[in-house]
């Protein structure tokens, strides 16, 4: 059930990717061909099914349809699952992740598309992100002396500092970058966005997410730079690797720190 939710969720996500940028509404008109335009009927519509009946185009025009489509719903579909097996039982925790999975898989894929990231979402998951926090499983307790009375209290305080530290570090790399190189290291949305990761996710998860996202995307920026794909310096869209460290944080958290604690005990 939660596979087949994920997939209709797939495909209003891909209406998101594509309208967004475009300054388009995600609720009028209906879907459409973008090269006919002519309405898209309910049954040309199902996730995954319609694409393959069709052959991939259009049935009006003929138009080759984007296998983005099948992609982003199948994508959609598996992390919804594996969101729900992480969380089994906490089932507010289960909603609030599903919500921050589909937000990372429009906001991505139109980061990499166009190297923008829209406030439309950015800001709602750093609301999103503080708000669930009391009843956020995954956030971990901040054990301060004042406040170390109340759960609740230190939950929203453990994901305020998340939000200050992912935002103050990304921000820090982007005034760096001005001084330094006179050029932007960082775009706003990629601050904006690490916030609202590290609302959900609390200070030492975020710091997690920022290292892996750097890590792959230093990695994929060297290969592309070698194989002549990339010029040095040439913008990265950050966002996706952000998004990509996110899933990989949450869904591997706790293995990811036995891993570290493995690491550390090897090299003393």
């Amino acid at each position: 059930m939660i596979f087949i939710l994920g997939l209709g969720f797939g495909s209003f996500a891909n209406v998101c990717i594509y309208r967004l940028p475009r300054g388009e509404s995600i609720i009028r008109p209906g879907s459409h061909c973008p090269k006919c335009g002519k309405q898209i009927k309910w049954y040309d519509n199902i996730p995954l099914i319609s694409y393959a009946l069709l052959g991939g185009r259009c049935r009006y025009c003929g138009e080759k349809i984007s296998l983005q489509y099948p992609l982003i719903e199948l994508i959609t579909a598996f992390l919804f699952l594996l969101t729900y097996q992480k969380f089994r039982g906490a089932p507010f925790t289960i909603l609030i992740f599903l919500l921050l999975v589909l937000s990372l898989i429009i906001v991505s894929t139109i980061d990499f598309q166009t190297g923008y990231i829209p406030n439309k979402f950015t800001y709602p998951l750093i609301i999103l992100g503080l708000f669930s926090s009391p009843f956020n499983s995954f956030l971990k307790e901040y054990s301060g002396i004042i406040i170390n009375n109340s759960k609740q209290l230190s939950l929203i305080v453990s994901s305020f500092l998340g939000l200050l530290v992912g935002g103050g570090i990304l921000y820090l790399i982007a005034l760096l970058g001005r001084k330094m190189f006179k050029r932007e290291a960082m775009g706003g949305g990629d601050i904006k966005l690490i916030s609202g990761v590290g609302a959900f996710l609390g200070v030492a998860n975020v710091l997690w997410v920022i290292f892996l996202a750097s890590l792959l995307g230093a990695v994929t920026g060297g290969a592309l730079i070698i194989a002549g794909k990339y010029k040095k310096f040439q913008e990265i869209a950050f966002g996706t690797y952000i998004s990509l460290g996110t899933v990989l944080v949450f869904l591997f958290q706790p293995g990811l720190n036995r891993i570290y604690l493995d690491l550390i005990s090897i090299c003393k």
